[in-house]
Protein backbone atom coordinates (compact mmCIF):
# COMPACT_ATOMS: atom_id res chain seq x y z
CA UNK A 1 0.00 0.00 0.00
CA UNK A 2 1.94 3.39 -0.55
CA UNK A 3 2.44 5.88 1.83
CA UNK A 4 0.70 8.80 2.78
CA UNK A 5 4.06 10.65 1.29
CA UNK A 6 3.62 8.71 -2.03
CA UNK A 7 0.20 9.45 -2.24
CA UNK A 8 0.75 12.87 -1.90
CA UNK A 9 3.64 13.16 -4.32
CA UNK A 10 1.03 11.32 -6.71
CA UNK A 11 -0.99 14.04 -6.53
CA UNK A 12 1.44 17.17 -6.53
CA UNK A 13 1.58 15.55 -10.21
CA UNK A 14 -1.85 15.97 -10.95
CA UNK A 15 -1.63 19.49 -9.73
CA UNK A 16 0.58 20.40 -11.95
CA UNK A 17 -0.94 18.54 -14.74
CA UNK A 18 -4.07 20.75 -13.77
CA UNK A 19 -1.92 24.02 -13.49
CA UNK A 20 -3.96 26.74 -14.93
CA UNK A 21 -7.09 24.42 -14.32
CA UNK A 22 -7.07 23.56 -10.60
CA UNK A 23 -6.04 21.84 -7.75
CA UNK A 24 -8.22 21.11 -4.03
CA UNK A 25 -8.01 20.14 -1.22
CA UNK A 26 -5.10 20.39 1.06
CA UNK A 27 -3.16 19.98 -2.34
CA UNK A 28 -5.22 16.66 -3.64
CA UNK A 29 -5.27 17.87 -7.14
CA UNK A 30 -8.83 19.26 -9.04
CA UNK A 31 -11.42 20.60 -10.89
CA UNK A 32 -12.04 24.14 -12.54
CA UNK A 33 -11.28 25.94 -9.20
CA UNK A 34 -7.14 26.37 -8.07
CA UNK A 35 -5.00 24.52 -5.28
CA UNK A 36 -3.62 25.17 -1.81
CA UNK A 37 -3.48 23.51 1.41
CA UNK A 38 -5.20 24.18 4.53
CA UNK A 39 -3.91 25.28 8.08
CA UNK A 40 -4.65 23.71 11.56
CA UNK A 41 -7.64 22.33 13.17
CA UNK A 42 -10.00 19.60 14.38
CA UNK A 43 -14.00 18.67 14.80
CA UNK A 44 -16.17 19.45 17.82
CA UNK A 45 -18.04 16.68 19.76
CA UNK A 46 -20.96 16.22 20.77
CA UNK A 47 -24.36 18.11 20.40
CA UNK A 48 -25.98 18.94 17.23
CA UNK A 49 -29.65 18.25 15.24
CA UNK A 50 -31.46 15.44 13.41
CA UNK A 51 -30.42 14.52 9.99
CA UNK A 52 -33.03 14.27 7.12
CA UNK A 53 -35.86 16.14 8.33
CA UNK A 54 -37.77 19.05 6.05
CA UNK A 55 -38.75 19.78 2.88
CA UNK A 56 -36.27 19.79 -0.02
CA UNK A 57 -38.86 22.34 -1.67
CA UNK A 58 -38.41 25.71 -1.15
CA UNK A 59 -39.80 28.82 -2.06
CA UNK A 60 -38.33 32.28 -2.83
CA UNK A 61 -38.82 35.51 -5.60
CA UNK A 62 -37.96 38.84 -6.35
CA UNK A 63 -35.28 41.14 -5.95
CA UNK A 64 -32.25 41.20 -3.47
CA UNK A 65 -34.34 44.32 -2.02
CA UNK A 66 -31.67 47.32 -0.77
CA UNK A 67 -29.63 49.51 -2.58
CA UNK A 68 -29.73 49.51 -6.00
CA UNK A 69 -25.98 50.58 -6.22
CA UNK A 70 -23.03 48.30 -6.27
CA UNK A 71 -20.93 49.28 -3.40
CA UNK A 72 -16.63 50.20 -4.41
CA UNK A 73 -14.84 47.28 -4.02
CA UNK A 74 -12.39 47.10 -1.60
CA UNK A 75 -8.93 48.22 -3.06
CA UNK A 76 -6.99 44.54 -1.79
CA UNK A 77 -10.19 42.22 -3.54
CA UNK A 78 -8.87 40.68 -6.68
CA UNK A 79 -12.37 40.37 -8.97
CA UNK A 80 -13.26 40.08 -13.14
CA UNK A 81 -15.81 41.17 -14.36
CA UNK A 82 -17.37 39.73 -17.54
CA UNK A 83 -20.63 41.72 -19.24
CA UNK A 84 -22.70 44.08 -17.79
CA UNK A 85 -21.49 45.38 -14.40
CA UNK A 86 -24.94 46.91 -13.43
CA UNK A 87 -27.74 44.25 -11.91
CA UNK A 88 -29.92 42.30 -13.41
CA UNK A 89 -32.64 42.73 -11.63
CA UNK A 90 -34.42 39.74 -12.46
CA UNK A 91 -36.61 37.22 -10.83
CA UNK A 92 -34.67 33.68 -10.90
CA UNK A 93 -36.81 30.77 -11.09
CA UNK A 94 -35.35 28.03 -8.79
CA UNK A 95 -33.82 28.20 -6.24
CA UNK A 96 -31.49 25.25 -6.87
CA UNK A 97 -28.47 22.87 -6.10
CA UNK A 98 -25.41 22.16 -8.08
CA UNK A 99 -23.09 19.11 -6.63
CA UNK A 100 -20.24 18.98 -9.15
CA UNK A 101 -17.26 16.03 -8.47
CA UNK A 102 -14.31 17.84 -10.00
CA UNK A 103 -11.95 17.56 -12.89
CA UNK A 104 -13.49 18.83 -16.04
CA UNK A 105 -16.99 20.90 -15.59
CA UNK A 106 -20.07 19.24 -16.32
CA UNK A 107 -21.54 21.86 -19.26
CA UNK A 108 -25.13 20.02 -18.87
CA UNK A 109 -25.24 21.24 -15.15
CA UNK A 110 -24.86 25.19 -16.37
CA UNK A 111 -27.29 24.74 -19.14
CA UNK A 112 -29.32 23.11 -16.43
CA UNK A 113 -29.32 25.91 -14.30
CA UNK A 114 -29.33 28.26 -17.56
CA UNK A 115 -33.45 28.74 -17.02
CA UNK A 116 -33.43 29.38 -13.20
CA UNK A 117 -30.62 32.03 -12.98
CA UNK A 118 -32.99 34.13 -16.04
CA UNK A 119 -30.50 35.91 -17.71
CA UNK A 120 -29.14 37.57 -14.36
CA UNK A 121 -25.40 37.69 -12.68
CA UNK A 122 -23.58 34.77 -11.74
CA UNK A 123 -20.54 35.30 -8.95
CA UNK A 124 -17.66 32.64 -9.04
CA UNK A 125 -16.20 32.87 -5.01
CA UNK A 126 -12.53 31.14 -5.23
CA UNK A 127 -9.60 32.21 -2.94
CA UNK A 128 -6.85 31.81 -5.85
CA UNK A 129 -6.80 31.45 -9.90
CA UNK A 130 -7.96 34.28 -11.72
CA UNK A 131 -11.09 34.37 -14.28
CA UNK A 132 -10.96 31.12 -16.06
CA UNK A 133 -14.97 30.33 -15.64
CA UNK A 134 -16.16 34.07 -16.57
CA UNK A 135 -16.67 33.46 -20.53
CA UNK A 136 -17.22 30.17 -20.21
CA UNK A 137 -20.41 30.46 -17.63
CA UNK A 138 -21.35 33.70 -19.65
CA UNK A 139 -21.44 31.55 -22.63
CA UNK A 140 -23.35 28.10 -21.10
CA UNK A 141 -26.03 30.67 -19.05
CA UNK A 142 -26.86 33.28 -21.21
CA UNK A 143 -26.38 35.28 -18.37
CA UNK A 144 -26.36 39.48 -17.80
CA UNK A 145 -22.70 38.99 -16.45
CA UNK A 146 -20.43 36.97 -14.83
CA UNK A 147 -17.78 38.04 -11.91
CA UNK A 148 -15.51 35.94 -10.02
CA UNK A 149 -13.92 37.19 -6.33
CA UNK A 150 -10.89 35.65 -4.75
CA UNK A 151 -12.51 36.43 -0.96
CA UNK A 152 -9.28 35.41 0.61
CA UNK A 153 -9.76 36.79 3.93
CA UNK A 154 -12.29 37.25 6.57
CA UNK A 155 -11.94 41.13 5.76
CA UNK A 156 -13.24 40.77 2.44
CA UNK A 157 -16.08 38.36 3.28
CA UNK A 158 -17.45 40.57 5.59
CA UNK A 159 -17.02 43.77 3.02
CA UNK A 160 -19.78 45.46 2.15
CA UNK A 161 -18.36 44.97 -1.86
CA UNK A 162 -18.70 41.24 -1.30
CA UNK A 163 -21.64 40.90 0.32
CA UNK A 164 -23.88 42.90 -2.13
CA UNK A 165 -22.66 41.17 -5.30
CA UNK A 166 -23.76 37.93 -3.99
CA UNK A 167 -26.91 38.99 -3.04
CA UNK A 168 -28.33 40.81 -5.84
CA UNK A 169 -26.56 37.41 -8.04
CA UNK A 170 -29.01 34.89 -9.19
CA UNK A 171 -26.46 31.99 -9.58
CA UNK A 172 -23.45 31.30 -7.18
CA UNK A 173 -20.72 28.57 -8.17
CA UNK A 174 -17.68 27.74 -5.73
CA UNK A 175 -14.89 27.18 -7.71
CA UNK A 176 -12.33 24.22 -6.91
CA UNK A 177 -9.22 25.19 -3.86
CA UNK A 178 -8.46 24.48 -0.50
CA UNK A 179 -11.91 23.97 1.33
CA UNK A 180 -9.62 24.85 4.68
CA UNK A 181 -9.72 28.52 3.40
CA UNK A 182 -13.34 28.23 2.19
CA UNK A 183 -14.46 27.61 5.90
CA UNK A 184 -11.60 29.76 8.23
CA UNK A 185 -12.23 32.59 5.37
CA UNK A 186 -15.78 32.55 4.44
CA UNK A 187 -17.58 30.64 7.72
CA UNK A 188 -19.97 32.74 9.96
CA UNK A 189 -19.55 35.67 7.42
CA UNK A 190 -22.07 38.50 5.72
CA UNK A 191 -20.27 36.59 2.37
CA UNK A 192 -22.24 33.00 3.65
CA UNK A 193 -25.22 34.81 4.35
CA UNK A 194 -25.51 36.30 1.26
CA UNK A 195 -24.53 33.12 -0.27
CA UNK A 196 -27.66 31.93 1.27
CA UNK A 197 -29.91 34.54 0.61
CA UNK A 198 -29.56 33.97 -2.78
CA UNK A 199 -30.94 30.37 -2.58
CA UNK A 200 -33.64 32.23 -0.64
CA UNK A 201 -35.10 33.62 -3.12
CA UNK A 202 -34.71 31.31 -5.72
CA UNK A 203 -31.10 31.45 -7.04
CA UNK A 204 -29.12 28.69 -7.72
CA UNK A 205 -25.85 27.48 -5.32
CA UNK A 206 -23.05 25.10 -6.74
CA UNK A 207 -19.82 24.25 -6.39
CA UNK A 208 -17.01 21.91 -7.80
CA UNK A 209 -14.51 19.86 -6.00
CA UNK A 210 -13.76 21.75 -2.45
CA UNK A 211 -16.77 24.24 -3.45
CA UNK A 212 -19.22 21.31 -3.25
CA UNK A 213 -17.51 19.38 -0.27
CA UNK A 214 -18.56 22.61 2.01
CA UNK A 215 -21.88 22.53 0.56
CA UNK A 216 -23.80 20.25 3.24
CA UNK A 217 -24.87 20.60 6.92
CA UNK A 218 -21.77 18.35 7.85
CA UNK A 219 -18.04 19.34 5.96
CA UNK A 220 -14.64 17.91 5.79
CA UNK A 221 -13.00 20.89 6.41
CA UNK A 222 -9.14 19.94 5.35
CA UNK A 223 -7.36 21.60 7.74
CA UNK A 224 -4.51 19.57 7.97
CA UNK A 225 -4.58 18.37 4.05
CA UNK A 226 -6.96 15.63 2.86
CA UNK A 227 -7.39 12.61 4.28
CA UNK A 228 -7.06 8.95 2.86
CA UNK A 229 -9.59 6.22 2.64
CA UNK A 230 -7.31 4.11 4.55
CA UNK A 231 -6.47 6.60 7.48
CA UNK A 232 -10.27 7.06 7.82
CA UNK A 233 -10.87 3.46 8.19
CA UNK A 234 -7.75 2.63 10.54
CA UNK A 235 -8.18 5.85 12.59
CA UNK A 236 -11.33 7.72 12.62
CA UNK A 237 -10.15 10.12 15.06
CA UNK A 238 -6.45 10.63 13.07
CA UNK A 239 -5.36 14.10 12.84
CA UNK A 240 -6.48 14.50 9.68
CA UNK A 241 -10.19 13.77 10.17
CA UNK A 242 -11.31 17.22 10.60
CA UNK A 243 -15.07 17.62 10.11
CA UNK A 244 -17.04 21.00 10.48
CA UNK A 245 -20.89 21.26 10.56
CA UNK A 246 -23.41 24.46 9.74
CA UNK A 247 -21.43 26.22 7.33
CA UNK A 248 -24.34 26.16 5.40
CA UNK A 249 -27.96 24.93 5.96
CA UNK A 250 -29.07 24.89 2.48
CA UNK A 251 -33.16 22.46 3.44
CA UNK A 252 -32.30 19.63 1.01
CA UNK A 253 -28.64 18.92 2.11
CA UNK A 254 -29.96 18.43 5.68
CA UNK A 255 -28.12 15.23 7.13
CA UNK A 256 -25.86 15.12 4.64
CA UNK A 257 -22.08 15.64 3.87
CA UNK A 258 -20.58 15.80 0.47
CA UNK A 259 -17.73 14.62 -1.34
CA UNK A 260 -16.22 14.58 -4.83
CA UNK A 261 -13.26 12.91 -7.28
CA UNK A 262 -15.03 10.19 -5.69
CA UNK A 263 -13.91 6.56 -7.81
CA UNK A 264 -10.38 8.02 -9.20
CA UNK A 265 -9.17 9.01 -5.63
CA UNK A 266 -10.97 5.60 -3.82
CA UNK A 267 -13.16 8.33 -1.43
CA UNK A 268 -15.84 5.64 -0.42
CA UNK A 269 -13.72 4.16 3.00
CA UNK A 270 -13.48 8.09 3.81
CA UNK A 271 -17.20 8.42 3.84
CA UNK A 272 -17.69 6.06 5.41
CA UNK A 273 -15.57 7.61 8.40
CA UNK A 274 -16.89 10.77 8.09
CA UNK A 275 -20.18 9.17 8.46
CA UNK A 276 -18.99 7.34 11.52
CA UNK A 277 -17.64 10.30 13.37
CA UNK A 278 -20.68 12.40 12.67
CA UNK A 279 -23.15 9.62 14.23
CA UNK A 280 -20.67 8.77 17.03
CA UNK A 281 -19.70 12.34 18.20
CA UNK A 282 -23.65 12.75 18.69
CA UNK A 283 -24.06 15.11 15.68
CA UNK A 284 -27.11 13.37 14.14
CA UNK A 285 -28.59 10.59 14.98
CA UNK A 286 -28.82 9.90 11.15
CA UNK A 287 -26.78 11.03 8.41
CA UNK A 288 -26.00 10.33 4.75
CA UNK A 289 -23.14 11.05 2.33
CA UNK A 290 -23.09 12.13 -1.50
CA UNK A 291 -19.92 11.26 -3.27
CA UNK A 292 -19.65 12.48 -6.96
CA UNK A 293 -17.59 11.46 -9.27
CA UNK A 294 -15.13 13.80 -11.77
CA UNK A 295 -17.00 15.02 -14.46
CA UNK A 296 -20.35 14.26 -12.75
CA UNK A 297 -22.65 16.53 -10.99
CA UNK A 298 -26.09 16.44 -8.65
CA UNK A 299 -28.46 18.93 -9.58
CA UNK A 300 -31.41 19.48 -7.31
CA UNK A 301 -34.43 21.33 -8.01
CA UNK A 302 -36.96 23.44 -6.10
CA UNK A 303 -39.13 20.46 -5.35
CA UNK A 304 -35.67 18.51 -3.54
CA UNK A 305 -35.73 16.38 -6.54
CA UNK A 306 -32.02 15.64 -7.63
CA UNK A 307 -30.59 13.90 -10.76
CA UNK A 308 -27.29 12.75 -11.82
CA UNK A 309 -25.69 14.29 -15.16
CA UNK A 310 -22.22 14.02 -16.62
CA UNK A 311 -20.25 11.01 -17.27
CA UNK A 312 -19.82 9.15 -13.64
CA UNK A 313 -21.87 8.13 -10.64
CA UNK A 314 -22.85 9.89 -7.72
CA UNK A 315 -23.10 7.60 -4.67
CA UNK A 316 -25.74 7.81 -1.93
CA UNK A 317 -24.46 6.36 1.57
CA UNK A 318 -26.89 5.70 3.73
CA UNK A 319 -26.12 5.98 7.90
CA UNK A 320 -29.16 5.08 10.11
CA UNK A 321 -27.19 3.87 13.27
CA UNK A 322 -23.78 4.61 15.02
CA UNK A 323 -20.87 2.74 14.72
CA UNK A 324 -19.77 -0.56 16.70
CA UNK A 325 -16.47 0.62 17.05
CA UNK A 326 -15.62 4.64 16.42
CA UNK A 327 -12.60 5.63 18.93
CA UNK A 328 -9.22 7.09 18.72
CA UNK A 329 -6.29 4.78 17.72
CA UNK A 330 -8.76 1.90 16.58
CA UNK A 331 -9.80 0.93 13.43
CA UNK A 332 -13.37 1.98 12.54
CA UNK A 333 -15.95 -1.25 13.07
CA UNK A 334 -19.24 -0.23 10.96
CA UNK A 335 -22.38 -2.39 9.75
CA UNK A 336 -25.09 -1.92 8.52
CA UNK A 337 -25.07 1.03 6.02
CA UNK A 338 -26.61 0.81 2.80
CA UNK A 339 -25.54 2.63 -0.53
CA UNK A 340 -26.79 3.14 -3.52
CA UNK A 341 -24.79 3.55 -7.41
CA UNK A 342 -26.55 5.91 -9.48
CA UNK A 343 -25.66 6.98 -12.66
CA UNK A 344 -26.78 9.47 -15.21
CA UNK A 345 -30.55 9.73 -15.50
CA UNK A 346 -31.05 8.27 -12.37
CA UNK A 347 -32.73 10.33 -9.84
CA UNK A 348 -33.35 11.02 -5.60
CA UNK A 349 -35.21 12.66 -3.29
CA UNK A 350 -33.49 15.21 -1.01
CA UNK A 351 -33.23 15.57 1.82
CA UNK A 352 -34.90 11.94 2.11
CA UNK A 353 -32.70 10.08 0.13
CA UNK A 354 -35.56 8.08 -1.42
CA UNK A 355 -34.56 6.62 -4.82
CA UNK A 356 -35.83 3.60 -7.17
CA UNK A 357 -32.13 2.63 -7.58
CA UNK A 358 -31.54 -0.51 -5.55
CA UNK A 359 -29.63 -0.12 -1.94
CA UNK A 360 -26.66 -2.20 -1.72
CA UNK A 361 -24.85 -3.50 1.99
CA UNK A 362 -21.89 -1.46 3.40
CA UNK A 363 -19.56 -2.22 6.13
CA UNK A 364 -16.10 -1.29 7.60
CA UNK A 365 -13.89 -3.43 9.67
CA UNK A 366 -9.94 -3.96 9.86
CA UNK A 367 -9.14 -0.89 7.86
CA UNK A 368 -11.01 -1.56 4.84
CA UNK A 369 -14.88 -1.39 3.59
CA UNK A 370 -17.05 -4.62 2.37
CA UNK A 371 -17.13 -4.81 -0.38
CA UNK A 372 -13.60 -3.44 -0.95
CA UNK A 373 -14.33 -2.27 -4.17
CA UNK A 374 -17.79 -0.78 -4.04
CA UNK A 375 -18.00 1.50 -7.51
Amino acid sequence: MPTRTEKLAASLVVLLLLAGCGGGEGGAGGSGGAGGSGGAGGSGGAGGSGGAGGSGGAGGSGGAGGSSVSPEPPAELEHYVTGNDADADVIPAGPGLVLMGGSTDVDAAFTWWKPRIAGGDIVVIRTSGADGYNEYLQALSASDSVETMLVTSKELANSEYVKWRVEHAEGVFMAGGDQADYVNFWRGTALASAITSVWQRGGVIGGTSAGCAVLGEFAFAAYEGTVYSDEALLDPYNVYMTIERDFFAFPPLAGFITDTHFVPRDRMGRLVGFLGRILADGWAPKAKGIGVDEETAVVIDAQGKGEVIGEGKAYLVVANDKPTTCEAGKPLVYSGLSYHRLAAGDTLEFPSGETSVPAEPLSAANGVTSPANPY
